[in-house]
């Protein structure tokens, strides 16, 4: 049996062991009402917990609070501990309405489940997710988590977490993934278009090669209709669209029976109108077509004239898209420079004659002018 001695030793060691933990249970109450430490009091089942942050680490709260991401220290539970000023601000939610409240009120039900898992996962193994935070707005805010345990002394685990804010990020991946497509887009269009192109001239290479005497020719009026199109300073995407249009806008003559395209001799009044039909067969031939130029529309004026005087529509003037006053243009200079069943050739000089004569009544004044520089200066010959 322990001496009395021995008893009255472990008392005042007891004794003193108390005292001690109350001199510094006394030293904290006076630091946390003395404001040198911040404490955040949480009451459970087994009684108050009272959790601190003391003045030693300030230069890492300093720190926390200057960061740009959020930052934040919660239990297993969720309750958050601590919150720097950029967490409050994401959430947009008062930084003291943060503190003391649960994590998991800006996270819906799917993202709980996600954050819940991360807290399981073995230390050892990597603890970052992409989540979605709910502010108190309403707006979903895109996020990039991290989570590491720490190991403190007394009961219950604390967690830091680290957020990192993926707004912009995500509205460049947007434009990103926008841009990416437009290019798909854009690539996927010209594609189509060179095959609507190949197509519709398969379709004029046939229509020439019914008829020997103009074979050809929708080639050659492409040619010389680009070369105007461009003296006269046009945008090379508008040449290009004047250049399709020229090498199909006789396309409607596949509907003209062969023996009228091929007749040798002057036309019957129903024959030559019949030929005139060619101009709306082509139209609806491409009408549907969706190009980025009025293809349709050029092959179905190619025969109007400035004074009206043309055909289908008897149009004047600008009434007239210019594409197809220099379409008409080009198309009476090859017909005339080139043999014809009705007719021997006339000649290069009589066609250049023949605008000269009817510049601005029948044909376009600069249209004209263009095509005139075009073989006197620059020396423009059909290939």
């Amino acid at each position: 049996m322990p001496s009395e001695s021995i008893i009255q030793a472990t008392a005042s060691s007891e004794i003193e062991g108390l005292r001690r933990q109350l001199q510094e249970t006394q030293e904290a109450l006076l630091a946390i009402q003395g404001g040198s430490v911040d404490a955040l009091v949480v009451p459970s089942e087994s009684g108050e917990k009272i959790f601190t942050l003391v003045n030693a680490d300030r230069p890492y709260r300093i720190l926390l609070e200057e960061m740009s991401e959020g930052a934040l220290t919660m239990t297993a539970d969720g309750l958050i501990l601590f919150s720097n000023q950029r967490f409050a601000e994401t959430v947009k939610t008062p930084l003291n309405h943060v503190v003391g409240s649960s994590i998991y009120t800006w996270l819906n039900p799917e993202n709980q489940v996600i954050l819940k898992s991360i807290l399981t996962i073995d230390p050892s193994e990597k603890r970052r997710k992409e989540l979605v935070l709910l502010a108190t707005d309403g707006k979903q805010v895109p996020i990039y988590l991290s989570v590491s345990k720490v190991s403190l002394s007394g009961p219950g685990d604390i967690y830091c977490l680290v957020t990192t804010d993926l707004t912009e990020e995500k509205k460049i991946e947007e434009i990103v993934t926008a841009k990416k497509m437009a290019l798909a887009a854009l690539k996927s269009s010209v594609e189509l278009e060179k095959s609507l192109e190949e197509s519709i001239k398969s379709i004029a290479y046939t229509v020439e090669s019914r008829d020997e005497y103009t074979a050809g020719h929708m080639k050659r009026v492409g040619q010389l209709a680009s070369a105007i199109a461009r003296e006269l300073g046009l945008p090379e995407d508008t040449v290009h669209g004047i250049d399709l249009a020229s090498t199909i806008h006789d396309v409607g003559k596949i509907a003209i029976p062969v023996e009228i395209l091929t007749k040798p001799g002057k036309l019957s009044k129903v024959e030559f109108m019949l030929v005139q039909t060619h101009v709306e067969a082509g139209y609806d031939i491409v009408k549907n077509i969706q190009f980025p130029w009025p293809i349709a529309r050029m092959i179905l004026e190619h025969h109007e004239r400035m004074d009206g005087s043309g055909y289908p529509q008897g149009l004047k003037g600008d009434e007239i898209l210019l594409g197809s006053r220099i379409i008409a243009l080009s198309d009476v200079i090859e017909a005339m420079s080139t043999h014809r069943p009705y007719r021997f050739v006339v000649g290069i000089d009589a066609a250049l004659d023949e605008i000269k004569q009817h510049r601005g009544t029948l044909y376009d004044a600069q249209a004209v002018d263009a095509c005139l520089k075009l073989f006197a200066e620059k020396r423009f010959t059909f290939s």
